[in-house]
């Protein structure tokens, strides 16, 4: 059982619907942050995917990372926090996924996870957030993602490397969602696997066109083809997108202060009036698009 694997697809769903919003925000991925009496600090939005397309940093990229005192990342995975969130997302009071989806479903997850290799009695105590997780993970190219090579580089830096949220937030993300949701989303994604993945491919696309809004602009027309899940995906999109960013707007400061910080988290989080660059400038920083 990988259970590495299984959690690479975590942060995925960062990725996730925001309504139409400041267009200041609509484009660009790195962002320098200022403050009177503070130095500057930089916002990089991330792809949560690994690609080799990605394997190298864009020269401005590279140049504000390069220039940066530390490093601030959505979450660090140690061996616990991998260990506590893979039995979070695991029924321990002998509920099981088949229950919750029926047969024929849950024969489609076996399917759709084969390529990670969980066995049938791992997956049928599956919660289905988790089953969720992974299938917008499965197919992913091996490699790693932006925020493990930042990590990874900052180490070799000896540079000073923290996290916006620890492993029970993730959790609670994902664990309090109602259970009625979960198995809408869950159902949907198995019913709808080759458009997710096109979508998939189209919100990449975007990314490396820097076009924020323009991922929005994707969910926002699978969402209007699917209104039958759109209530769900709502609740998705507040837990995992809006109140995070709430959160880490707050939490990215305590670096910010000190200057010279470099932050990575998924680039939606940096749209529109509910992103960390608005709440940002709520709190006095001057949010500039480098790139």
């Amino acid at each position: 059982m990988n259970r590495r694997r299984f959690l690479a697809a975590t942060a995925l769903l960062a990725a996730l619907p925001v309504p139409a919003a400041a267009a200041r925000f609509d484009r660009g991925v790195l962002w320098r942050l200022t403050k009177k009496g503070t130095a500057a600090s930089h916002v990089y939005g991330t792809v949560h995917v690994a690609d080799a397309r990605l394997e190298a940093l864009p020269v401005a990229v590279e140049r504000a990372f390069e220039a940066s005192r530390a490093l601030v990342l959505e979450f660090l995975p140690d061996p616990y926090a991998q260990e506590r969130f893979a039995e979070a997302a695991l029924f321990l009071d002998g509920q099981t996924l088949e229950q919750k989806i029926g047969a024929a479903d849950f024969e489609r997850v076996l399917e759709r996870l084969q390529p990670i290799g969980l066995p049938r009695e791992f997956v049928r105590k599956m919660k289905p957030w988790g089953v969720l997780i992974n299938l917008r993970g499965a197919g992913v190219v091996e490699g790693a993602p932006h925020e493990a090579r930042l990590a990874a580089r900052a180490r070799r830096r000896r540079m000073p490397t923290s996290q916006m949220e620890g492993v029970e937030e993730q959790i609670f993300t994902f664990d309090e969602m109602p259970m009625e949701s979960q198995v809408a989303l869950l159902r949907h994604s198995l019913a709808h696997a080759g458009e997710l993945t096109e979508l998939a491919a189209r919100t990449l696309e975007a990314y490396l066109a820097r076009d924020v809004a323009g991922i929005w602009r994707l969910r926002e027309a699978f969402i209007a083809r699917h209104p039958q899940v759109a209530a769900h995906q709502a609740v998705l999109t507040k837990r995992v997108l809006y109140d995070r960013s709430v959160v880490m707007a707050f939490r990215m400061q305590r670096e910010m202060r000190r200057g010279g910080a470099f932050v990575a988290l998924g680039a939606l989080h940096l749209h529109g009036e509910k992103g960390v660059l608005a709440l940002l400038e709520e709190d006095g920083y001057r949010a500039a698009r480098v790139y």
